[in-house]
């Protein structure tokens, strides 16, 4: 298992070995994306820091099949709560609504 599979099973033990190789891969597809090395923290922060700059979180979805934009939103969901107390309630909640309107976009 690697870091990134590790890191998603710590914090979300039920996901099954299918959801789990989704996220992992997925996690580590936007952390290439975003030149950083293993650090879902810092991923995290730099993706809030462009969501809220530009109102739209369609940054995270970057490029690549249509299943996988729901899958790297769910990620970066995952991502908002795990590290929460990195984030103010105004800002989570903001975040919260840009995830919401691309999904549904």
């Amino acid at each position: 298992m690697d870091n990134y599979s590790s890191f998603i099973k710590q914090f979300r033990p039920e996901l099954s070995p299918k959801t789990l190789s989704q996220y992992s891969k997925q996690l580590r597809y936007l952390s290439d994306g975003y030149g950083l090395d293993f650090n879902p923290l810092q991923l995290t922060l730099d993706i809030i820091d462009i969501a809220i700059e530009d109102l739209s979180v369609k940054h995270v979805t970057l490029v690549g099949l249509p299943y996988e934009k729901n899958i790297r939103l769910a990620v970066f969901r995952n991502l908002i709560n795990i590290f929460s107390d990195h984030i103010t309630p105004k800002d989570y909640q903001l975040l919260d609504s840009l995830i919401l309107e691309e999904k549904i976009n």
